[in-house]
């Protein structure tokens, strides 16, 4: 009943927790702008051509190598601010949640600070985390191409089975990951998460086809706003205020529930979790 519970007490946790929602939505939305602001200005990389010795015009537009180097740049750019963002407000969240599930009272400014100092651990922990999935996913992908290339409909059946049983796995594992970190503080966490969804199979399945539901449903209720959105504007910033709130509730509550889940593989009860309904 692990994963149950986990993922019906994250909606309480999430709505008692609302500063975190807020925090989490500001970030999205800052990082949607920046992507828009960054689409736009690789695509207008300044050209001078020299017409005269005197005289010089400068239009927008970009000669293939000129764009190619700009866009690389802002891609980086992006990511760089995306992955330091995303780990600061992710360690933020998930110690929130441990706070809020000891009955302790926080300050934003308090969680900051801790973060501030955490950044490089949660990176380099989700990019271990990174590495173990792709171990993971390799053997369903592998055997899925394999019956691909001897067109083999048993061989490719069973990789697209594969597939769907390791999935729900990785989903677990992630939202492990981070709340193991916040609790134990050591890099090794992730192997611990790892652990904790090997030990507890049947509970991390679940929570994983939970999660995948949940992110579906989502979907279909951002459905009608994104299709109005693009019927009555073109403009990408538009639909990515539109799809923000929605996608900042999915990963509070993924970020909520694997505090939950956490605590409850490892046994730890609080009082507060008894009224998170």
């Amino acid at each position: 009943m692990g994963a149950l519970d986990a993922f019906s007490k994250a909606f309480s946790l999430v709505g008692d927790n609302k500063r975190i929602y807020f925090l989490v939505l500001g970030v999205t939305l800052f990082l949607n702008a920046l992507n828009t602001f960054l689409f736009r200005s690789s695509n207008q990389v300044p050209i001078h051509e020299n017409i005269s010795s005197n005289v010089i015009f400068e239009q927008y537009g970009a000669r293939p190598e000129t764009f190619l180097t700009h866009d690389v740049r802002f891609v980086l750019l992006k990511l760089l601010i995306t992955i330091v963002l995303l780990s600061f407000v992710q360690y933020s969240s998930v110690k929130a949640y441990f706070l809020s599930l000891e009955d302790k009272e926080y300050s934003m400014s308090q969680l900051f600070v801790s973060a501030l100092v955490k950044v490089p651990a949660v990176i380099l922990i989700n990019l271990l985390a990174y590495v173990v999935t792709l171990v993971f996913i390799v053997v369903p992908v592998a055997v899925l191409l394999f019956g691909v290339v001897t067109l083999s409909l048993g061989v490719i059946f069973l990789g697209i089975l594969l597939f769907f049983l390791v999935f729900p796995l990785v989903l677990t594992f992630f939202a492990l990951v981070i709340p193991a970190y916040v609790e134990t503080e050591k890099v090794s966490a992730f192997i611990e998460a790892l652990k904790l969804t090997l030990e507890n199979l049947a509970s991390s399945f679940g929570y994983g086809i939970l999660i995948l539901l949940l992110g579906i449903g989502v979907g279909i209720l951002t459905a009608p706003f994104v299709a109005v959105s693009i019927a009555l504007s073109a403009n990408p910033l538009v639909l990515a205020l539109v799809e923000a709130p929605f996608n900042a509730f999915l990963v509070c509550f993924l970020w909520a529930s694997g505090v939950l889940l956490y605590r409850d593989f490892k046994g730890i009860k609080g009082r507060k979790e008894e009224f998170l309904y």
